[in-house]
């Protein structure tokens, strides 16, 4: 199995005040800081998120961010995870997935989803309610684009003329694109037309996530392409449990409620009401507490998932409340040069 880091856009609380020029300098290299942690400590890859129009987020471009983490790092795969293209230009969007792929010498993951956030679309202006339609046109143009030629595009939501992506991608072809999904006819369609499934990390059942990993599978193999299991979970390493818990675990459950409270995640059989939503109900699916806490976590996911050698967990150790920049990179180290080993 490999493993991922998630270095977060969000540089601070929800609906925090705007940041002035030195606050939003500071966790731009902070950003870069764990983008190199993250290579130092001898993870697979480094994965940023897309988000925009919140005070809370720092860095709103993710490919920009790879960009800048192309520079400073020489070996870990570089990821979106994910990104929109709904509401992109398509070419634009070609030529700076190739641009960024040709810098980083083939280390581009294009991950990529249709998007939920009505707001997203709103900030661009662009239609929420083609979002799917635009998301497999752009799939097919990216893929159009990359194979170095000139040509015309007549569809349905874009018509451009004279297309050409200079360079073209470093990888034959184009970066690998990962679909994430939320629903069984997502799921198909990441098997169907994806390189990858990515997952997100709240609080299924992991008889659920197995079930779904199964289908996509299944579903892959009929469609003749070799799947890729992305799982995203959240959590933090210290030297005990109780440090671990301490520093981050009420902050995921403060992240669990915002979400529930905004809709953007429903409730469950064993998360039925704010009252469920407890360190206690929760731990389970956090990655917390010392190394051999971490590495058992870690373990059971990928044993009851049936996760392999060519699957991810990405991990994400900083949400918008904290911890702090320098604990972040201790957690980051810890699971490196402690957590990594006992996995094997």
């Amino acid at each position: 199995m490999k493993y991922g880091y998630m270095p977060d856009t969000h540089g601070g609380p929800y609906d925090q005040p705007m940041p002035d020029r030195e606050r939003a300098a500071a966790f731009a290299e902070h950003l870069m800081n764990e983008a190199v942690a993250t290579e130092v400590a001898g993870f697979d890859g480094a994965f940023v998120p897309e988000r925009h129009a919140r005070t809370e987020t720092m860095w709103p471009d993710p490919l920009m961010a790879l960009m800048a983490m192309a520079m400073r790092t020489t070996r870990v795969q570089l990821g979106t995870c994910v990104l929109q293209p709904a509401y992109y230009n398509p070419t634009h969007l070609a030529e700076q997935a190739a641009l960024v792929d040709v810098a980083s010498r083939g280390r581009l993951v294009l991950g990529i989803g249709s998007g939920y956030h009505q707001g997203y679309f709103d900030h661009f202006g662009e239609p929420f309610d083609q979002r799917l339609g635009r998301f497999r046109e752009s799939v097919r143009f990216l893929r159009r684009a990359w194979e170095g030629e000139r040509f015309d595009w007549e569809g349905q939501h874009w018509q451009m003329r004279d297309v050409l992506v200079n360079p073209a991608p470093y990888q034959p072809g184009g970066p690998p694109m990962w679909f994430a999904g939320t629903t069984e006819v997502a799921v198909r369609r990441a098997a169907r037309e994806g390189d990858g499934l990515v997952l997100l990390g709240f609080y299924d059942p992991l008889p659920e996530r197995r079930r779904i990993v199964d289908l996509y599978r299944a579903e892959a193999e009929r469609a003749g392409r070799k799947p890729v299991v992305v799982q995203l979970l959240d959590g933090f390493v210290a030297d005990t449990f109780e440090h671990a818990r301490d520093t981050f675990g009420d902050l995921w459950v403060d992240e669990i409620a915002y979400y529930l409270k905004w809709g953007m995640i429903g409730w469950s059989e064993t998360i039925r009401s704010m009252a469920d939503v407890t360190f206690e109900n929760l731990r389970q699916y956090m990655v917390v507490g010392s190394p051999a806490d971490a590495a058992e976590t870690l373990g059971r996911f990928r044993d009851e998932m049936g996760l392999g050698d060519d699957d991810w967990v990405v991990l994400r150790s900083r949400l918008p409340q904290g911890p702090s920049f320098e604990e972040t990179l201790g957690s980051i180290d810890r699971f490196g040069t402690q957590v990594r080993p006992l996995l094997g």
